[in-house]
């Protein structure tokens, strides 16, 4: 009866592992995670420029203010347990409020490149198979300010 237990866990060891290579294949070069990169760009009708804050649990990147039309670009390894996340807040003249979005979460994404435009309502990202902006998302929340 053990050897069978045993046996059992065993081949369930072995197919949990290919699985989770095969789904971690597509994300990977070799042991280490492929380079991610983020591209956000100011498309803001108004023109305003854009107050923008990036970081993850483990990098802060700054403040960076954005004119209409000007990128922030940031490449990044996502860790090996494939949690990452990057967020970023949005803040300009006239909005009344701090916006966030979760710009690159490991968990969620399966994008190497991601490209957005800030919008008033929130952002829109890149789509590849229309090469266009129009998977656009609300912002996540909002704090008054």
């Amino acid at each position: 009866m053990r050897r069978a237990i045993l046996i059992v866990n065993v081949i369930s060891m072995v197919i949990f592992t290919v699985v989770n290579d095969v789904a971690k294949a597509e994300r990977t070069n070799g042991f280490f995670p492929i380079k991610k990169t983020v591209t956000i760009t100011n498309a803001l009708q108004s023109r305003a420029q854009v107050k923008l804050h990036c970081k993850s649990k483990d990098d802060d990147l700054g403040i960076r203010m954005l004119r209409y039309d000007d990128s922030f670009h940031f490449g990044f390894r996502p860790n090996i347990f494939f949690t990452t996340l990057f967020y970023c807040s949005f803040e300009w003249p006239g909005s009344g409020r701090v916006h966030w979005y979760d710009v690159y979460d490991d968990m969620a994404m399966n994008c190497i490149n991601c490209k957005y435009l800030v919008k008033p309502f929130g952002l829109c990202k890149y789509n590849l198979q229309t090469h266009d902006y129009d998977k656009c998302e609300p912002w996540n929340n909002e704090e008054i300010v």
